[in-house]
């Protein structure tokens, strides 16, 4: 039978497991833990260790469940160690989300449960869309970006990679949010947001990150 292996940490694990059992009950799950922040070579190790993939086995795939640490950073690092081995990554798609039409989604996405995802939205590899977030139509979100739950999306935004908008933050229509951009202050986002931009809800005036 298929296996399903799902590599990652604390409470997106747990939380990956659950889903996967929902949404594809007939699958086996198999659990590997790693540790927070774990490199490339951890990955592997644990990919390769007792409760990773069995040698010869068909149909074997993988997902990596890390919480968006670093700018999903973290989580990117553990794909990356995984695409090593050649093996599928397929979304997840949570139950209860509601996917439309031509809507592309990449390798390791989670579509969280309740959310809404609009005709020709496109989703790059890694991205996290939050439960009950709303996409609208003809959004593109970036790789390694993270939409926490609830987030709203106004049509044709463009949300760059590995950006973070956090819980009550709207985007309006048209609006380009750059890559490595944070926008963590409920509201809407009713202008361009730069590359390498924090707006936090501590801060009376955005942080611009300078440098590598």
């Amino acid at each position: 039978m298929p296996c399903k292996v799902i590599i990652g940490h604390g409470s997106a694990l747990a939380a990956a497991l659950e889903a996967w059992r929902a949404s594809a009950p007939s699958l086996e799950l198999r659990a590997v833990p790693i540790d927070a922040g774990a490199d490339a070579a951890a990955v592997a190790a644990a990919l390769d260790g007792p409760d990773g993939f069995k040698a010869g086995s068909v149909g074997d795939s993988v997902f990596v469940a890390v919480d968006a640490a670093f700018l999903n950073f973290h989580r990117l690092a553990a794909v990356e160690a995984a695409r090593v081995l050649g093996l599928p990554m397929q979304p997840l798609v949570c139950t209860g989300a509601i996917v439309s039409a031509g809507v592309v989604i990449g390798d390791n996405c989670l579509i969280g449960a309740g959310a809404i995802i609009g005709h020709g939205c496109r989703i790059g590899a890694n991205a996290v869309i939050g439960a009950g977030a709303v996409l609208a139509a003809g959004v593109s979100i970036g790789e390694s970006a993270w939409l926490d739950e609830g987030v709203v999306v106004g049509s044709g935004a463009d949300i760059g990679a590995h950006t973070r908008l956090g819980l009550g933050v709207t985007v309006n229509h048209g609006v380009r949010i750059g890559a490595l951009a944070i926008v963590d202050k409920p509201g809407r986002v009713d202008a361009d947001v730069a590359a390498r931009t924090y707006v936090l809800a501590t801060h009376a005036t955005p942080l611009v990150i300078v440098g590598s």
